[in-house]
């Protein structure tokens, strides 16, 4: 087993919106990490807080893309990719990996545009590794092709929509039509979460503004339209505004034999902050030494009650 952990500046964190609950988030992804190991999977998770200077190392950036802390800005033909490639699916055996990602945001309008001219789009993406910045060839900055699932964030047409190897949206959820004063043009900060089951090869998004949920759900089979690695990332097309990302967090997780189920991966946490560090410490520190123990008691358990024979039983 493979697992690629963020650096200590950028250590999974609390889920987004949660900020009052880090400390269960952490005993849930840690839960999460050894029920991995045990089964044998590929984890990769990250988390970025863009006003740290530092999360610049982690992404790569093109076209008129920049890290201005606090945000990762997506200005004009822009995108920006983590550096590293995502393993998806394994041709050797089939299994597709699951993942999720959460992320927060905000669309500031040109003061100088027109109301009937807000920005235009920007995306979550998941595409061809390196993600090569080319001239646009789509509203929302993204060459559309036979390798890339994307979600899109429509300030022009106030939805948001899931494109799949297309400019044709295969689902779309308008955030006009229940709160017409909560939607994409609003400059608020929002929220959203894209996850994929593999199982059901259901891809899920939601998005919250101020309070109000969108959500639009569509079923891909991610094998048929993208490589087996791909790069994820940003990507956009303002043409009167800037869209911020503040805060991205991403979590996966591949198994390595068809025995294997494909566990759900837990929603990526949001950076926290310093202060929390030192809970995160301290709630590791004793969620060791419990495991280690009842790992001792239950050998030892095992080991009287049949002589003959060491079963390990795991919680499945």
């Amino acid at each position: 087993m493979m697992l690629l952990m963020a650096p200590p500046s950028q250590a999974p964190r609390q889920a987004m919106g949660s900020r009052r609950r880090p400390t269960t988030a952490l005993v849930l992804a840690s839960l999460l990490c050894l029920y991995h190991a045990l089964r044998g999977a590929f984890s990769l998770s990250f988390s970025l807080d863009f006003s740290d200077a530092g999360a610049g190392s982690s992404i790569i950036v093109g076209g008129d893309a920049l890290i201005r802390p606090p945000t990762l800005q997506l200005t004009k033909n822009s995108r920006a990719s983590y550096r590293h490639k995502v393993p998806l699916w394994n041709g050797a055996t089939g299994e597709v990996a699951s993942f999720a990602t959460a992320f927060s945001f905000r669309i500031t309008p040109d003061k100088d545009s027109p109301p009937q001219q807000p920005g235009d789009r920007m995306a979550f993406f998941l595409g061809h590794f390196p993600s090569v910045d080319v001239p646009r060839s789509s509203s929302s900055g993204l060459r559309l092709g036979p390798a890339i699932v994307a979600v899109e964030f429509d300030t022009f047409l106030n939805h948001v929509r899931i494109d799949i190897s297309s400019a044709n949206s295969t689902a779309s959820a308008h955030t006009t039509a229940t709160w017409p004063s909560k939607n994409l043009t609003t400059s608020s900060v929002m929220e959203a979460t894209v996850k994929y089951h593999s199982d059901s090869r259901m891809l899920a998004v939601a998005l919250l503004i101020d309070g109000a949920l969108y959500q639009v759900n569509a079923t891909v089979d991610l094998r048929r339209n993208l490589p087996e690695e791909v790069a994820v990332g940003f990507s956009a097309a303002a043409f009167a505004g800037m869209h911020g990302i503040l805060l991205w967090s991403f979590g996966s997780t591949l198994p390595e034999s068809k025995q294997e189920a494909s566990p759900q991966p837990a929603e990526p946490p949001l950076p926290t902050s310093s202060y929390d560090h030192k809970k995160i410490a301290l709630v590791l520190l004793f969620l060791g030494t419990i495991t280690t123990r009842c790992v001792r008691i239950g050998f030892q358990f095992r080991f009287k009650a049949s002589p003959g024979r060491v079963t390990l039983a795991v919680l499945a």
